[in-house]
């Protein structure tokens, strides 16, 4: 059984989909642990602290802080470029059980369903996770409860996992 839809984007959903990626990425913790760091740090310089353990703790956090917003910038620039390439905006999504395809304006790809390593479900999108770093997004809002489905079931029986 084969299942189609056509894929809307906008640059709503690209954000959407990106700070969701960061979000789990970087973890929720990460950012009020990364805050909380930085307030004991602030505090150890006005106490006159500059020993080489403080400044050691600040050049962590600094890289802490470089790390997170290139996660997010990497990302959403990468996306957004990809998008701007889309001349209608839309793609189509075929799948069945084998395989899927996504064809647009930039190409077509068919993907066997084993090269979904994670599906990151979220309210409005989900993500297909190839690697760490490689994801497809697809808008919730064009995805039947079949064609649900059949992405959850697929990408199990590849060995994927959902989250």
């Amino acid at each position: 059984m084969s299942l189609e839809t056509i894929l809307i984007y906008n640059e709503s959903l690209i954000r959407q989909a990106v700070f969701a990626y960061w979000r789990r990425t970087v973890g929720v913790f990460f950012v009020p642990f990364l805050l909380a760091m930085t307030v004991w740090f602030v505090t150890q310089l006005i106490q006159h602290d500059l020993s080489w353990q403080t400044g050691a703790f600040g050049t962590v956090i600094g890289f802490g802080y470089v790390f997170s917003a290139s996660v997010y910038v990497v990302h959403y620039k990468n996306s957004l470029a990809k998008f701007h390439d889309l001349r209608d905006s839309t793609a189509a999504f075929c799948a069945d059980d084998r395989s899927f395809t996504i064809e647009s304006s930039i190409g077509k790809s068919t993907l066997q369903w084993a090269s979904v390593k994670e599906v990151w479900k979220f309210q409005n999108v989900w993500l297909l996770l190839f690697s760490k770093a490689h994801f497809s997004t697809l808008p919730v809002a064009n995805l039947s409860p079949e064609l649900q489905q059949l992405i959850v079931s697929s990408v199990k029986a590849a060995g994927g996992k959902i989250g």
